[in-house]
């Protein structure tokens, strides 16, 4: 990634923020679509929202005026008063991104945690985990949220000016090192776990291999949002303990910090709200612009098809026509689509026959999961 375009920081930062809150949008009206009420998942993640859009905004400004993008090498050389001052300037943001991301991604693992208790409600061996996962999210928010706040002690919160000045800091705050890989190395390792919680879970269905797997990559698309915190745990690590002749300039170091904290954000957002926007791109694809598209396919071959067995000889050979656009009303074996209040799954086949001897996740209704012998009166 180009850390010294400005022009690439916006655009990346306008396209993605938007995408985010399309499919926030999208969460919202795929529920209203059949009808669900919005559980405690969803206002966690549009709060979520919200932070993100608040650093995209300043990530725009930052490259705008000239904050981010910026090599601070020449400028020390040409004026080292300037570079000072600027440093200061660009450690001010680095820090609004260090407590806002922290409360962001809080919000975001809180919230898919919570998603999770719903789809799995009548799985009780694990509800207590994830009981507890929610627990530690929340802690590990509030903890770091405020040793942030309150490093420096009575002498201000940190982002004060005066505690850009290192020896200032040295001498008035705690050792911030130790807080700042605190926050990214358990970031990381709790990313990673947030995403490989469900697993276990979906392994312990009653389910041909290929069905849990299909569902398990629902959920491991979330391992994109570890890749972005590993990316940004590096970048930290690395600007501190480099050698000199291969350390990153100082003023791009800060703005990949804090570029990777957005991305991390952005696509956490992204992976929480993908398994709930199915009957929006359904709707998209079959009634937009892509399913007229399909439609005017099908038609053309199925005309030429009609054509060919006209024209043809008398052989009797099959007349094949293509039908692409597929019915709305068709149930399929897993659907994780939707939520509904009562949090029941069946099991079904594609033709409506009970499938004998399992359950499985058929959520025409419904997120949640059922591992027992239950079926849907």
């Amino acid at each position: 990634m180009a850390y010294d375009s400005p022009h690439g920081l916006i655009a990346a930062a306008v396209i993605v923020q938007i995408l985010v809150l399309a499919m926030i949008a999208s969460r919202f009206v795929s529920h209203r679509m059949k009808g669900l009420k919005n559980h405690i998942s969803d206002w966690l993640i549009i709060v979520a929202g919200v932070l993100s859009t608040a650093l995209a905004i300043e990530q725009i400004y930052c490259a705008a005026t000239g904050v981010f993008a910026v090599r601070v090498a020449p400028l020390a050389k040409a004026n080292s008063a300037a570079a000072t001052d600027f440093l200061y300037t660009l450690r001010m943001h680095n820090y609004s991104f260090v407590v806002t991301g922290i409360l962001a991604i809080g919000f975001i693992k809180t919230s898919v945690s919570f998603f999770y208790l719903q789809i799995f409600s009548a799985h009780s061996t694990f509800r207590p985990i994830i009981y507890t996962w929610i627990v530690i999210m929340t802690l590990w928010t509030v903890s770091f949220f405020i040793a942030f706040m309150s490093i420096c002690g009575d002498h201000g919160i940190f982002s004060a000016r005066r505690h850009m000045n290192p020896a200032i800091q040295k001498k008035e705050c705690r050792d911030t090192q130790e807080v700042d890989f605190g926050v990214l190395i358990s970031g990381t390792i709790s990313d990673l776990i947030t995403v490989l919680l469900p697993i276990p879970m979906i392994m312990s269905l009653h389910l041909r291999l290929t069905d849990k797997l299909s569902i398990a990559a629902i959920f491991l698309v979330g391992l994109l949002s570890v890749g972005a915190s590993t990316a940004r745990t590096y970048i930290g690590i690395y600007t501190k303990f480099a050698p000199k002749d291969k350390i990153m300039d100082a003023g791009l170091g800060v703005t990949a910090t804090c570029v990777w904290t957005l991305i991390e954000i952005q696509v956490g957002i992204l992976a929480a709200c993908a398994p709930t926007v199915r009957p929006v791109l359904r709707e998209v694809v079959q009634n937009g612009i892509f399913g007229s598209l399909v439609s005017s396919v099908s038609s053309i071959v199925s005309r030429r098809s009609a054509g060919s067995n006209i024209g043809g000889s008398d052989h009797g050979l099959p007349q094949y026509s293509s039908h692409l656009k597929g019915s709305v009303d068709k149930e399929e074996v897993i659907q994780l689509h939707d939520m509904a209040e009562n949090n029941i799954a069946s099991g079904e086949c594609a033709d409506g026959k009970e499938i004998p001897g399992s359950s499985t996740i058929h959520v025409s209704k419904g997120y949640a999961v059922d591992d027992g012998d239950q079926r849907v009166r």
